[in-house]
């Protein structure tokens, strides 16, 4: 991998991040954060899943559309999980 193509890597990372984040509605993670979803989304739907869309629209070997639904799974995962480890509320007996 060269620079160039790490660069348009974190580039389209950010940007999938932050769609899914508007999408979602949950966040906001900040840039660094929504590089990390995008980066995981990615990663989840090419490496893990071995999905792709097809005729999807590719950037230096990353897949638009399928990195979009990827960062949108993630996302949910990681607003689901960061919900469910808030504050409970105490049982009261009556």
């Amino acid at each position: 991998m060269t620079v160039a193509q790490l660069i348009v890597y974190l580039l389209l990372a950010a940007i999938v991040g932050l769609i899914a984040e508007r999408l979602v509605g949950a966040g906001p993670w900040g840039i660094v954060g929504n590089i990390v979803v995008g980066l995981l989304g990615i990663w989840v739907m090419l490496n893990v899943l071995h999905w792709r869309l097809p005729g999807d629209l590719e950037i230096e070997g990353v897949p638009i559309l399928t990195g979009i639904l990827g960062a949108i799974l993630v996302d949910l995962l990681l607003s689901l999980l960061l919900r469910g480890l808030g504050p409970r509320r105490a049982w009261r007996r009556r």
